[in-house]
């Protein structure tokens, strides 16, 4: 291994020049052909070899380096392959000037692959989440080379090129190169790119995941930077600059949603020039929340009705159902909070925020219910919050409340005893709307 590295940074440099000087495929004569397929043949079984032989990527290393002296335009694989190599030989490497070889050598790899199978904007994103995972100290490197690797890309840009740019910039943040203004002006970008890819209808699964952790660890460090009074701010000076632009416009209410800056000045002129230019379920969800703030909840409704239904199949799907169904709470309307929140629980079966919305709708319609029917609702409501603790920690606390809240409303043994009713037995609510089984519970 320590052969290896001392010469590994000299061979592949040198590489990348005689690499020019190839004139076909797999090599400049028939004996570099032969030399060439022999090697490419014996890299990659070694490589097969991984998981059963430790020694099996060091076995590989020579066979690569001659495919890729003799013929580097043979085969992008090559160089994936190069990629996982020194990746392997960097993390098993203990010798800190020696890692820093082979580091500097993935990231000529790297440059090998652009030189002779091109892709420069997906291959820099490569190279730049690499640096910014073996380099951090060179953020100002990796930003250099992740901004371009965007700028070429754009929307096309993987989710790990997007996460690692606006890392990048987080570090020249930390260290007081970049601006609070420049990370908001990026931020618009970056989550630009991420929405639109998550917005793409048939998104593979696993891809989506991808762009959803990237979505967050982008706002991770988004929020921790920006309070509202910057944000409000920086998007005013924004729109005052390029007032016509409405797809920024449309980024920077995503911006004042995601850090719920909903009481800053800039807000609400900016969602009525977005929803009235395009109604999407962004804008109208942007106003319903302007006016359940200010207690507007008919007004805020109809916004978040608009929201839910504009919203077919967006990423955000859930939060204006959840939205939706607690206004329709506040509002009175509990019926309808229940449908939303039924909603919520075909598109996730464990949400405890649904449980807890159906619960406090089965609560809040005790009050047209007469005795024991109105003990009947409550013992109902506490088994939909108990349902929400169990499935939910993220709930636990608040479903705990409600459980606590619903307990102080069950009647005393001798109450029930009146009624001829016996703790634990089944007992079916059918009043104000209900008619669902529970089981009775006397206040202890």
């Amino acid at each position: 291994m320590k052969t290896l590295t001392r010469t590994l940074t000299i061979t592949l440099a040198a590489m990348a020049v005689a690499g020019v000087q190839a004139q076909s495929k797999y090599g400049a004569t028939k004996e570099d052909s032969v030399t060439c397929v022999q090697n490419l043949s014996m890299y990659q079984e070694f490589m097969k070899q991984e998981a059963t032989n430790k020694e099996a990527y060091n076995d590989a290393y020579s066979p690569w380096k001659e495919a890729v002296r003799v013929c580097p335009t043979s085969s992008k694989g090559l160089y994936q392959n190069g990629v996982k190599l020194m990746v392997h030989f960097i993390d098993n490497e203990k010798d800190a000037a020696r890692k820093a070889r082979l580091i500097d050598s993935l990231y000529l790899v790297y440059d090998l692959r652009i030189t002779h199978f091109g892709e420069k904007a997906f291959v820099l994103g490569r190279k730049g989440v690499d640096m910014m995972v073996y380099s951090p100290d060179k953020c100002q490197e990796a930003f250099n080379i992740l901004k371009e690797s965007v700028e070429l890309g754009g929307v096309k840009s993987e989710a790990g090129t997007l996460s690692g740019y606006y890392q990048a910039l987080n570090c020249l943040y930390n260290k007081g190169v970049a601006t609070k203004d420049q990370m908001l002006a990026d931020y618009v970008t970056i989550m630009g790119h991420i929405e639109a890819n998550l917005a793409v209808e048939g998104l593979k699964e696993s891809t989506k995941e991808y762009f959803l952790k990237a979505r967050d660890q982008v706002n991770g460090m988004f929020f921790k930077v920006a309070e509202c009074g910057d944000i409000g701010r920086i998007v005013g000076d924004m729109i005052n600059a390029k007032p016509d632009d409405m797809d920024m416009k449309v980024r920077l209410l995503k911006v004042l949603n995601g850090k719920d800056c909903t009481e800053e000045k800039v807000y609400r002129t900016l969602a009525e020039d977005v929803h009235r230019a395009n109604p999407t379920s962004e804008s109208a969800y942007s106003l319903g929340m302007y006016l359940a703030k200010q207690n507007d909840m008919s007004g805020a409704l109809k916004y978040m009705k608009e929201a839910v239904d504009l919203c077919s199949g967006c990423s955000d799907k859930v939060k204006y159902l959840l939205k939706a169904g607690q206004v329709a709470s506040a509002s009175g309307n509990h019926s309808q909070a229940r449908s939303y929140a039924n909603q919520i629980l075909q598109l996730e079966p464990k949400n405890g925020e649904a449980l807890i919305l159906i619960g406090n709708a089965v609560a809040a319609q005790a009050g047209g219910c007469e005795e024991p029917d109105k003990w009947g609702a409550y013992w109902l409501a506490y088994d939909y919050y108990q349902r929400a603790k169990s499935l939910d920690p993220s709930v636990a606390d608040k479903a705990g409340d409600r459980m606590a809240s619903a307990a102080a409303r069950f009647p005393t043994q001798n109450e029930a005893f009146f009624h001829q009713l016996t703790d634990g037995k089944p007992y079916q609510v059918a009043c104000g709307g209900l008619n669902e089984s529970t089981t009775v519970r006397t206040r202890k």
